[in-house]
């Protein structure tokens, strides 16, 4: 009788550190969409200053902000719907991912240091492909 209640003890405790363990290896996903836009303008008057053939072009991650607890196993689906390759880095976690024209590629770290972390796309102009932020909280 002794050893059954010792076992059952026992059972529970493990099944509660393998409860624990689990809670700690949390998996985060996210799906960021890599979007251009290019935008036209073809007369502008400001303040009686007629500028013509403006033209914008920009490159956005939509999020652009991902945030996670640090310890969190971390799953980034990049999908590119810019007309062109773009790049994907976080520098401090060693990813410098290039998606070409209508790409998805998916991203998997584990977010083992706290800060704010820039997201960039390390092919272009950083005022062209407006960069995002990696944040990983305590």
């Amino acid at each position: 009788m002794k050893t059954t209640k010792t076992m059952s003890a026992f059972a529970g405790f493990a099944l509660g550190l393998l409860l624990i363990g689990s809670a700690q290896a949390a998996e985060q996903k996210f799906h960021v969409v890599i979007n251009a836009y290019d935008t036209n303008i073809p007369e502008l008057n400001v303040e009686g200053v007629t500028v013509k053939n403006i033209r914008a072009f920009n490159v956005l991650n939509e999020p652009e902000t991902l945030t996670v607890k640090k310890g969190t196993s971390v799953k980034i689906t990049v999908e590119n719907k810019s007309p062109i390759s773009e790049g994907f880095s976080i520098d401090d976690y060693g990813i410098k991912e290039v998606l070409k024209a209508g790409e998805t590629k998916t991203i998997s770290f584990v977010a083992n240091k706290a800060g704010a972390f820039t997201i960039w796309c390390q092919l272009h102009p950083k005022n062209i492909h407006l960069p995002g932020s990696l944040n990983v909280i305590d």
